[in-house]
């Protein structure tokens, strides 16, 4: 039966709001096409899930562990957009409300209802900012912005409004405040990378006369941002990462590389000796959900690595586009130096890639092609071939944004 079969009512109780929110967020247009692991699990059963299933679900399982609770309080929503099974024990994305393709044009869609704002306290939480957001109205989702590295709130969010005029209502209010604090920043996500294209224009080349060369000219607004990301989505190996969390200070890279060689086929992994967080990068598309997944049930559930129990969990959405952007980016900017690095020592004195002896791999990950034709010439992402031998320390730090 749908959900809308039992009509909301009186009796919806505080904690049967949560609940439907959280489902329908879980089921929802903007986190249903970037949910791998989810995506797996319709697929093998008519849409249907189990409420085994969604109890592995954290946020979920933080709200209750009770399947039946879930699914009575599934029945009391008006959305129509969840069905629950006679049974009481599977729920599913009514086939009337078809997902809709991640298209340019729908993403453009989005990006119009999409809002960048700053100043939030660094400590705040997911919940007290979907509280903040939703007093203008509803939100289809809200992405705070985290160091690359270190995980941490950086203050700044990503908010995607369900309507547009509710995003509109938000960065055209005056003196809008958090917590007492004024927001310094608001705009449409757009404008931001506008203005992040800005930034890069008055940094760009200069010719003879001291003023911006036109070939070092940056695509206004939109455009140039889109063009990057439909290049990244091209190139990118999908739904391949996983991020880990929680290592003791003496794992290695071989260590972390072991514990998932035996479920698949290990491009990279993105860490450093010493650090509490890195990254899995897998050669083939849509394997990190059920790597982990066959990880997990092979160690009682559980991802243990030098006898300590590991956080995992697959990059997705917008962080798993962030993460290539960063990695192509890398790469260029090693490109650049890259000359200067083998002449006087560098990486390759060190024992880095170059000089292992191996043959230098000209393909790149998943032999795809690359940004530009420089970067094919020599080598390209050369690192996802390199996976046999440990890498040297990752050449950058992350850029900070606004």
């Amino acid at each position: 039966m749908t959900a809308s079969d039992q009509p909301s009512s009186d009796s919806l109780t505080a904690l049967d709001a949560k609940i439907i929110k959280q489902i329908e967020y879980y089921f929802g247009d903007v986190n249903l096409l970037r949910d791998t692991f989810l995506k797996e699990k319709i697929q093998e059963d008519d849409g249907w899930v189990t409420m085994e299933t969604m109890l592995k679900f954290n946020r979920l399982k933080e709200i209750t562990s009770d399947a039946q609770v879930i699914c009575e309080a599934l029945k009391k929503s008006s959305s129509g957009l969840m069905e629950v099974s006679e049974q009481g024990d599977k729920i599913r994305r009514s086939p009337s409300k078809p997902l809709p393709g991640d298209t340019k044009e729908r993403r453009e869609e989005i990006l119009a209802r999409s809002i960048y704002a700053k100043s939030f306290p660094l400590d705040v939480k997911l919940d007290d900012l979907q509280q903040f957001f939703e007093g203008y109205g509803q939100v289809d989702n809200v992405y705070m912005k985290r160091d690359f590295h270190k995980k941490t709130f950086k203050g700044s969010v990503f908010v995607i409004f369900t309507n547009k005029e509710d995003a509109e209502k938000f960065v055209s209010e005056e003196g809008t405040k958090f917590r007492d604090q004024v927001l310094e920043v608001k705009s449409f996500k757009a404008d931001y990378f506008k203005n992040k294209a800005a930034e890069r224009k008055s940094k760009g080349k200069k010719d003879t006369e001291g003023k911006p060369d036109k070939k070092s000219e940056i695509k206004t607004e939109v455009e140039a941002e889109t063009e990057l990301e439909e290049r990244v989505r091209q190139q990118m190996t999908k739904n391949a990462v996983l991020h880990l969390k929680g290592f003791s200070a003496d794992t290695s890279r071989e260590q972390v590389k072991k514990c998932f060689q035996p479920y698949a086929d290990v491009g990279w992994v993105d860490f450093d000796k010493g650090a509490t967080e890195g990254y899995i990068r897998l050669r083939e598309p849509d394997s990190a959900g059920p790597t982990l997944e066959k990880a997990k049930a092979a160690n009682d559930g559980k991802i243990v690595i030098q006898d300590t129990e590991i956080e995992v969990r697959v990059v997705e959405g917008d962080e798993e586009l962030q993460y290539w952007k960063k990695m192509f980016k890398d790469i260029a900017d090693k490109k650049k130096g890259g000359g200067k690095d083998r002449r006087q020592g560098g990486r390759s004195q060190r024992g880095g890639r170059n000089q292992r002896g191996g043959r230098r791999n000209r393909g790149g990950p998943q032999g795809k092609r690359k940004f530009n034709k420089k970067d094919e010439d020599e080598g390209g992402s050369d690192g996802d071939e390199q996976v046999k031998e440990e890498p040297s320390a990752k050449v950058i730090k992350t850029e900070e944004e606004v």
